[in-house]
């Protein structure tokens, strides 16, 4: 075998590596944290200060786990608001819930949720004030 059917050999392995690489890519399922992130850049400020509400109202959650569930604590009556578990290694297993305020804290259960680390976001609303306080927690 003489040299010109090795180079000819290193650039057909060359192609097919290329070809198998660009096929990969096109299949490999990616996610974005949100869908909507540009809209959420725009919003960031907004939560900032709804993040320095809660502090300077001392406002902030607690979030426990106990045995299979999430135990949020609440600082105080709540009106109204929501809880995001938002899973960053897959955003098909973010979950979201409205707050009900049973004796200032809710419970969540850990079975519709997949085991990993999760950011919890809590969105309230309380005295014509809105709040927000993020905690991670790792199932």
């Amino acid at each position: 075998m003489n040299w010109g059917w090795k180079i000819a050999i290193i650039y057909t392995l060359f192609v097919i590596g290329m070809i198998s690489v660009v096929l990969y890519s096109a299949n490999f399922d990616t996610n974005l944290v949100g869908e909507d992130y540009y809209q959420k850049e725009v919003e960031f400020q907004q939560e900032i200060d709804k993040k320095q509400n809660a502090i300077n109202d001392s406002l902030t959650f607690q979030v426990n786990i106990v045995g299979d569930s999430i135990v949020i604590q609440f600082p105080r009556e709540v009106a109204s608001g929501k809880v995001t578990f938002v899973r960053a290694a897959d955003i098909v297993s973010d979950k979201q819930f409205d707050l009900k305020n049973n004796q200032n804290k809710q419970s969540f259960s850990m079975n519709n949720l997949k085991t990993g680390s999760y950011e919890v976001q809590v969105a309230w609303k309380a005295n014509n004030e809105d709040y927000y306080w993020e905690e991670n927690i790792i199932l």
